[in-house]
């Protein structure tokens, strides 16, 4: 059985892995199954806190001592992890600087700096252009199901759809950011994320998620190549 450990910067990444990636790429059920543990954030006094990012050395550590843990065959690695918010020593980073007009050059960069240094061909590395919530932007209308009385909120994101050359080039500014547009136009999105966000995902479905988002798309082809599905 083919296995693929998604290391998840959060519960939602968590939820989305477990709900959409792994019924995507193992509609089966029985010929494959995804685990999607936590990255570590810290390590202190022996405990492993996680969730989010810290240090990469720390995040580098975790993801390193699972692949030698791991050493079955059929067993591979991935990561579900906002471009937004990186740490300053991540690989790669101190050397390119992002263009807002055209993304994708520099998180490929950033993706094979990682890839790079952590040295093993079962890892595939993936940055979420430029955090998960842009992936809800790829149908807007898919968020009625879940909030009342949101109309409002999906005609302000379809504008910001219309605004931008697509949905992976909006930016990973404080206040402009995904998530925080998101919340912006719907504030109720944000106590209810890890819950609502994959539900959304789920609704919207993968043929638009990847046609919206290319460099996701691309990183879909990546696994189905590898694990051959």
């Amino acid at each position: 059985m083919i296995e693929l450990y998604v290391f998840c910067e959060g519960p939602t990444e968590q939820r989305f892995c477990n709900l959409v990636l792994r019924t995507h790429l193992f509609p089966v059920g029985n010929d494959g199954v995804v685990h999607t543990p936590k990255i570590a954030n810290s390590k202190r006094r022996g405990v492993t806190s996680r969730g989010g990012i810290g240090k990469y050395a720390t995040l580098r550590r975790d993801i390193s001592n699972e692949l030698r843990r791991h050493r079955r065959p059929h067993v591979f690695f991935t990561t579900m992890i906002d471009l937004y918010g990186l740490p300053k020593d991540f690989p790669g980073k101190a050397d390119r600087i992002r263009d807002p007009a055209n993304p994708t050059p520099y998180v490929k960069a950033l993706e094979a700096a990682f890839q790079s240094d952590i040295d093993d061909d079962r890892f595939i590395p993936y940055l979420q252009l430029h955090e998960y919530e842009t992936l809800l932007f790829a149908d807007p209308d898919a968020l009625v199901p879940s909030f009342e009385n949101c109309q409002k909120a999906v005609r302000e994101m379809k504008a910001i759809v219309s605004s931008v050359l697509s949905i992976e080039h909006i930016d990973d500014g404080e206040s402009t950011a995904p998530s925080k547009r998101i919340t912006a136009v719907l504030p109720a999105y944000s106590g209810r994320k890890t819950s609502a966000g994959p539900q959304i995902a789920e609704r919207i479905g993968m043929p638009v998620l990847r046609e919206k988002c290319p460099h996701f798309h691309d990183w879909i082809s990546r696994l189905e190549q590898t694990l051959r599905v």
